[in-house]
């Protein structure tokens, strides 16, 4: 018996149990977030957005007012962002779906 084998594959079987675990705690929380995430995508393409935004680059708002979302790439980077985790979910996803057929 190959002990340090065991010992070795043992440690990788808990560490991808961990993985498992906090990976399916964050997707189920990316998930419960996208009704959120879709509601700032409908803003971004709003009248609203551009009319506030226009506004927050005209006017001097009180510093204690938020305005991250007030410029033209942070929710497009935002976006960005999100089509390619959700690529490299895809390619993820199908790889795994691959790798049962070893």
């Amino acid at each position: 018996m190959d002990i340090d084998r065991l010992n070795n594959l043992s440690k990788i079987y808990r560490d991808q149990l961990d993985l498992i675990s906090r990976l399916d705690k964050v997707l189920d929380e990316f998930i419960d977030k996208k009704d959120d995430y879709r509601r700032l995508i409908k803003y971004y393409y709003s009248e609203d957005f551009i009319k506030e935004m226009d506004e927050s680059n005209r006017e001097d708002l009180d510093p204690s007012v938020d305005q991250t979302i007030l410029s033209e790439d942070a929710i497009y980077d935002l976006m960005t962002e999100h089509y390619d985790l959700t690529l490299k979910l895809l390619n993820t996803a199908n790889d795994i779906f691959q790798d049962r057929e070893i």
